[in-house]
């Protein structure tokens, strides 16, 4: 019995070592999403939450996203291709033109309702630098988002 409790007390031969997490993605990366279907928004908030990323600002249409976009700060937006004010199209060419450099500057993620051959072409050709298709495959969004993290530093 006194072998027992004294094989109790004593410490683990191997201490415990604390193994850091590999994190998807960096806590500071801004992501403001641009897209009027509010269930949509709101599925893609929820795949960028489970990659790890936490700050997110959503604008239901591209005139809500330009007054969101001067305050908010972006690193990053994900235009909806088809909105109710204008086109992700028109969107992209109002951000390239916005006053505050910032702005024009923010890089842009096309996300288009269906998978069309030409989207690539006109998309990279409108300044956006890559288009993904609903629903968006989470592996996806994330390597280019990590891209996209990787050329800013």
């Amino acid at each position: 019995m006194q072998i027992h409790s004294a094989l109790l007390s004593q410490r683990p031969l191997i201490a415990h070592v604390d193994i850091p997490r590999v994190s998807l993605a960096p806590a500071d990366l801004r992501i403001l999403i641009v897209n009027e279907d509010m269930r949509s928004a709101d599925s893609l908030k929820r795949t960028l939450q489970e990659l790890g990323y936490s700050t997110m600002l959503t604008a239901y249409s591209a005139k809500r996203a330009l007054a969101a976009a001067a305050d908010f700060f972006p690193s990053v937006a994900l235009l909806d291709l088809e909105l109710p004010d204008m086109t992700g199209y028109q969107l992209a060419y109002k951000f390239r033109s916005h006053l505050l450099n910032s702005i024009r500057r923010v890089p842009l993620l096309a996300v288009a309702e269906r998978p069309v051959f030409e989207n690539a072409e006109l998309t990279r050709a409108a300044g956006f630098v890559g288009c993904v298709t609903k629903p968006v495959m989470p592996l996806e969004l994330n390597r280019i988002l990590r891209s996209l993290q990787r050329q800013s530093h």
